[in-house]
């Protein structure tokens, strides 16, 4: 599967596992709608979803304790994000798994993750995570609770979860409060 599938891929995982309802009166009722957007390459194939999230159903997609990370670990996160917020800005370190080495550097209020696979022909993939998300998961053990969504949706409005981008495509993911999205 090509990276840009699995952004795609990523986008629909992410919306099952969050245990969204299909009606309209339904949306209403729902305190966030989680939004994903991606396109593949310089096509004009674009994914734009805009979906009531309930945190109260199903599994949350903000539990990255899960294997489905690709064996990145709580901990290896922990300790690269303790790592970089020690150097200066832009200074890289390594994370190493059994199937890549991930370069990670802060940048502009992100953590920044280039994944590298040595035995696959590596397309550039670029996984940019914001630092408030990265430090609620951290103090959370692994998951982005629904408190952390309602302080960060006081403070910022749209709350950024991810945005990926590759040259086979991008995605970016996010969570706003519903009314400012109800369509009347």
């Amino acid at each position: 599967m090509t990276r840009a599938h699995s952004l795609l891929a990523l986008g629909v995982l992410v919306l099952v596992g969050s245990g969204l309802g299909s009606s309209m009166a339904d949306a209403r009722s729902h305190t966030y709608r989680l939004h994903v957007q991606g396109h593949l390459g310089s096509s004009t194939d674009v994914l734009d979803i805009n979906v009531p999230w309930d945190s109260g159903k199903a599994g949350s997609p903000f539990n990255f304790t899960s294997d489905a990370c690709d064996d990145i670990a709580l901990d290896r996160l922990r300790w690269a994000w303790t790592t970089l917020q020690r150097i200066p800005e832009g200074r890289t370190v390594m994370i190493e798994t059994r199937s890549e080495s991930i370069r990670a550097w802060r940048n502009a209020g992100f953590l920044v993750l280039e994944p590298h696979h040595p035995d696959q022909n590596d397309h550039h993939s670029r996984i940019k995570i914001p630092d408030y998300i990265v430090n609620a998961i951290i103090d959370n053990n692994g998951r982005l609770t629904e408190r952390d969504i309602d302080r960060l949706a006081r403070q910022r409005g749209k709350v950024v979860l991810v945005k990926v981008n590759s040259d086979q495509g991008g995605l970016s993911v996010w969570v706003s409060r519903a009314e400012d999205h109800d369509e009347d």
